[in-house]
């Protein structure tokens, strides 16, 4: 005899199946959330060199954390806690000493490992009872990084970079008003080239044809592939969990020296609602060419000075205040960028999205921080990534 299910039994069966499955927020990186334990697995790019002389302390926030970034008159530079464990003032607003750094609240000292070295009004042996919290720290590709996990940190530098000759140059740093995955999340979007940098110049190359997206899972992250009518194929590098490198376009005015640049872009969140761009690129320029990039970029940092800041002349666009193709700055496709990723809202509500065939690396990604952050927040054992190897690159593709 058939028996007629009971409505009510399958929808308590249902609700009682979907209590148990396991919810993550793939955006927030805060500490103890799935996702800020997935993060804190990785370095992540916290500063730029140029930016942190010997003798100076800076205040960072990481992850919706903060620390303070010193130099040392050895070079070396240091991560240590935001706070003196005296009496919690800023350390950053200390003095450095040789590799030290001195509390400016009471003037205990501490050195690099987080050892109190000296506490001025305090009974000898109490400086050995206190320690302020480190982290490990390392310079690479121009750009200060640093592990915030727990235990050992992975293997540095974090990923290889280009083997031939050529310079290092970093770029300007850019502080984003948005959540550091909706910027991760268009570096996979290749198509978006052809429309939101009004193709001109250099883009326009990338904009002969709309390539069809496809992605595989690498052990270090992602790789992304557009392929063209002609079949040729571009290859993108996206490192877990934040980096991605690609070949791009180089800066306006440059389109003769040195060639289309590498670069190594590092989305850092400050928090769930903000997050800052560090990206260096590595140009092929030798001999004379050298001397040739370098006039033409001193030419356009001064353009870039006397401009406003390309978060200042985006958030102007996302209120209305110019017409989209009107837009002209020395940063044209990082003004662009920002103004598309910003207005999508400081956490953008992902429920809401149609995604098609053309956003299949950003869908493969989100399916790959899904399933790790389900893992971690279910008390398993993640993923396992492995250093990048030096011979898989990305390409130009036409």
């Amino acid at each position: 005899m058939n028996i007629a299910p009971n409505p009510s039994m399958t929808k308590a069966a249902r609700s009682v199946k979907k209590s148990k499955r396991v919810e993550v927020d793939i955006a927030t990186t805060k500490p103890g959330t799935p996702g800020g334990v997935f993060m804190r697995q990785f370095w992540i790019c916290a500063h730029r060199s140029e930016d942190l002389p010997a003798g100076r302390a800076r205040p960072i926030r990481i992850m919706s954390e903060n620390f303070t970034l010193y130099r040392g008159a050895s070079g070396k530079a240091h991560c240590i806690d935001a706070q003196c464990p005296h009496r919690l003032a800023m350390m950053h607003l200390g003095w450095v000493e040789g590799d030290d750094i001195r509390c400016v609240y009471h003037g205990w000292k501490f050195d690099g490992s987080g050892r109190c070295v000296e506490q001025p009004a305090e009974e000898a042996g109490f400086a050995r009872k206190v320690r302020i919290g480190t982290w490990p720290c390392e310079e690479y590709l121009g750009m200060i990084w640093v592990y915030l996990g727990e235990g050992a940190p992975p293997q540095f530098p974090p990923f290889p970079h280009r083997a031939t000759p050529g310079i290092i140059q970093t770029w300007n740093v850019e502080h984003v008003p948005c959540n550091y995955l909706q910027s991760f999340e268009n570096s996979m979007d290749e198509v978006h080239v052809a429309f939101t940098h009004a193709p001109g110049g250099s883009h326009a190359n990338l904009s002969r044809d709309l390539p069809v997206i496809a992605a595989r899972e690498e052990d270090w992250g992602l790789m992304r592939f557009g392929t063209r009518k002609t079949g040729k194929v571009r290859q993108s590098l996206h490192y877990a969990p934040n980096v991605t490198r690609v070949i791009v376009p180089p800066v306006a005015g440059m389109e003769n020296v040195g060639g289309w640049p590498e670069i190594y872009f590092s989305f850092t969140p400050v928090d769930d609602e903000n997050h800052i761009w560090y990206i260096t690129s590595h140009i092929e320029a030798q001999g004379e060419a050298i001397e040739a990039y370098r006039r033409q970029h001193a030419k356009y940092s001064k353009e870039l000075a006397e401009a406003r800041t390309s978060v200042a002349y985006a958030k102007e666009l996302m209120a209305g205040q110019h017409y989209y193709a009107d837009v002209r700055h020395p940063d044209l496709a990082i003004v662009q960028d920002i103004a598309v990723q910003a207005g999508q809202g400081r956490v953008a509500d992902r429920q809401h999205e149609h995604l098609g065939r053309s956003d299949a690396g950003l869908i493969a990604w989100r399916r790959i921080l899904t399933r790790e952050l389900k893992l971690i927040a279910a008390g398993k054992k993640p993923k396992k990534w492995k250093p990048p190897p030096a011979d898989v690159v990305p390409t130009l593709g036409f």
